[in-house]
């Protein structure tokens, strides 16, 4: 009698573990790459456009940031804009793009103070415009959804710009005076002779003018960028912040006039010569440290004065 061969029966989970997917079938990609690839070719385009038309502005602008003291914060203030947005990048990447039409008259005017700072020569117009320009090409391709997230990142982007040669002299002149008064003031409290003229000061030894690079506006722009930056990411709410920036001014208007001072009292006791060169330079860096610990204290203040209060309260 022929016997036939038993067959083992396999079983149907075994086959799905061992045989291979179809060739037909793609994975899924994730859902940013769905969301964003088609953004990909636009973004390209858009950023030789922008290479294109602001090449000359974007060089003038880091020729000024080389050479001009009172702006060399300039070139941190993209790289911590670049941040902020990275640190946006949970929040961005899933968000669905919605284009809204809003971003054309923004994208047109930033276009327009492109065209109209090169006819008038005004550099603040063509090199401001990028930023305007940016912000109308986000509305424009992403929505206002991902516009408000940037919002910030944008507009913080402003401290960079240089402003009109117009203003910050308006700025410089009336600062030069208060450094001048207020250093005055204080050394007559000092008990050292003292005779103000304008933005002179006229001690018993040595002479002391009080020029725009002493009128503390260079520290003072700096100054409010990092109280910004600092307020943006380490306050809870828009009124601390305010106070946090606000209180950036008084402190730079002090630590400038303790500056003055501290040159007149050398310049008085030990001669001109040891007050300047390298102590000139070096005093600026140490005011700004000082101004910048006055800083902290303030902000240790409006972080500590609510919360010791709602205790007292409770």
């Amino acid at each position: 009698m022929h016997l036939a061969k038993q067959q083992t029966p396999v079983m149907a989970t075994e086959l799905d573990e061992y045989s291979p997917a179809p060739i037909s079938e793609a994975a899924p990609l994730p859902r940013f790459l769905e969301t964003w690839r088609p953004l990909a070719m636009p973004a390209l385009m858009f950023v030789t456009l922008l290479a294109v038309l602001y090449w000359s502005v974007a060089v003038n602008l880091v020729h000024q940031w080389w050479s001009d003291e009172n702006y060399s914060h300039g070139f941190l203030v993209p790289l911590f804009s670049g941040y902020l947005v990275w640190r946006r990048r949970g929040a961005l990447t899933p968000m669905p793009v919605r284009r809204h039409w809003i971003g054309w008259p923004v994208l047109v005017f930033g276009l327009g103070c492109l065209v109209i700072g090169d006819l008038a020569a005004e550099n603040f117009l063509q090199r401001s415009s990028l930023i305007v320009v940016v912000a109308g090409l986000v509305l424009v391709n992403l929505g206002t959804s991902a516009f408000r997230l940037v919002a910030f990142p944008l507009a913080y982007l402003f401290f960079m710009i240089p402003m009109p040669a117009t203003i910050f002299y308006k700025l410089a002149f009336p600062l030069q005076m208060l450094a001048a008064a207020n250093s005055a003031a204080v050394l007559d409290l000092l008990g050292v002779p003292v005779l103000l003229d304008g933005n002179v000061i006229h001690l018993s030894r040595v002479t002391l003018g009080v020029a725009e690079a002493c009128s503390g506006i260079r520290s003072l722009i700096s100054l409010l960028a990092l109280a910004v930056a600092w307020a943006y990411l380490t306050l809870p709410s828009l009124p601390a912040m305010a106070i946090l920036v606000a209180a950036a001014i008084p402190i730079t208007i002090a630590a400038n006039a303790a500056r003055i001072v501290i040159t007149g009292l050398i310049g008085q006791s030990f001669g001109m010569q040891y007050a300047q060169g390298f102590f000139h330079t070096f005093s600026g860096w140490l005011i700004f440290i000082v101004a910048f610990v006055c800083l902290l204290a303030v902000h240790s203040l409006i972080r500590v004065v609510p919360l010791a209060w709602r205790r007292a309260r409770a």
